[in-house]
């Protein structure tokens, strides 16, 4: 892939290119090839301090999202933020993401208030949940005030597609994948699903691959959705149950 243009994420004021990138391909022999394709550096709850500590310097110039496990109590959290961002050398970062477990700890509002706070004193620029459930990933969507989502969406799966991602839409929220496609199809997809989901890759991508068609897009999703009907309809004032 050639053409590397950049734009701000929708509803964030984030620069980002075709994709965001893992933290780890700045600690190898990826790093120039990330400096010549800037864009949004996603690090996971799993990265560990030393990677933290080692690539820290190398972000400097690009804009990074933070996504931290949840804590098992909320007093817990701006700790947990404050320690990776020492790991990186950083003061502050664009975007914080809590990787829900408990999306009825979320609705007491304790989380997000932290998040809130954070984000008040410019420690962090624009705050967002993440879920791989697309049942949870619709609820986090509705019933927090939040512009990042992070969801499961890939070739393989779509199911975000049924109602997650148009209830996200809808309340101004930009989407990103959690998992890094794999295999040249599966980057493809993601890449021609950009506007919808801003895919995160863990390699370069291969100059002479190119996004789907909207025709290959239209004929995946017919295919996915024959065989995976939507799941059943959120229930009024109550947190689903997590099944991923």
């Amino acid at each position: 892939m050639t053409d590397w243009a950049q734009q701000k994420l929708e509803h964030t004021d984030i620069n980002v290119g075709p994709c965001a990138w893992r933290l780890p391909m700045l600690a190898g022999p990826d790093r120039d090839y990330l400096k010549a394709h800037p864009s949004l550096i996603v690090i996971n709850p799993s990265d560990s301090e030393d990677l933290l500590e080692q690539t820290g310097p190398h972000t400097e110039t690009l804009p990074v999202l933070l996504g931290v496990a949840e804590p098992a109590f909320a007093r817990q959290l701006e700790g947990v933020v404050i320690q990776r961002l020492q790991c990186l050398g950083r003061d502050k970062i664009d975007a914080l993401v809590l990787h829900v477990d408990d999306p009825a700890e979320i609705k007491s509002g304790g989380m997000l208030q932290t998040m809130f706070t954070l984000r008040e004193r410019g420690v962090v620029g624009c705050i967002g949940l993440a879920h791989p459930d697309p049942t949870v990933a619709e609820w986090l969507s509705i019933n927090a005030a939040v512009r990042l989502l992070g969801v499961n969406y890939s070739l393989e799966d779509q199911s975000a597609q049924h109602r997650a991602l148009p209830s996200a839409g809808e309340y101004g929220i930009s989407a990103f994948a959690l998992d890094c496609p794999q295999g040249d199809q599966a980057v493809r997809f993601a890449l021609a699903q950009a506007n919808q989901v801003l895919p995160v890759m863990d390699k370069p991508i291969p100059t002479e691959l190119t996004p789907m068609h909207p025709d290959e897009i239209a004929a995946a999703w017919q295919q996915y959705s024959k065989n995976h009907p939507p799941p059943p309809p959120l229930q009024r004032g109550r947190p689903p149950i997590p099944q991923t």
